[in-house]
């Protein structure tokens, strides 16, 4: 057990923090519905959440390899940073966002 909580801490030290939460951040910023409504005022089209969240994830990743000059091997945590920023955002933080911010219905 002790080995196992081990490699789950390893792992997750491994994880860039800061891409993470500025993902998160980002992404939920440009997935508020005023600027979905300017994008599709701008595009002419509509594009769903996941593909939306699926590229900003990806352009912001590459301009980050270029910003930070970071080395071939570092796209391998990039891509892990990503994949756990969508279940970590998805599983965790959106139901205890929606929990926290929970309206009660009128009656």
């Amino acid at each position: 057990m002790i080995e196992v909580l081990a490699q789950i801490t390893k792992y997750l030290n491994s994880l860039d923090w800061a891409y993470i939460l500025t993902f998160i951040v980002i992404a939920y910023g440009l997935n508020h519905y005023k600027a979905t409504d300017f994008f599709y005022g701008v595009f002419k089209f509509k594009i769903a959440t996941r593909y939306r969240v699926l590229i900003i994830g990806f352009v912001y990743g590459v301009a980050l390899y270029f910003i930070r000059d970071y080395q071939l091997r570092m796209i391998e945590i990039l891509l892990q940073s990503f994949v756990f920023a969508l279940v970590f955002h998805k599983l965790i933080l959106e139901k205890f966002l929606n929990r926290l911010f929970q309206t009660k219905p009128k009656v």
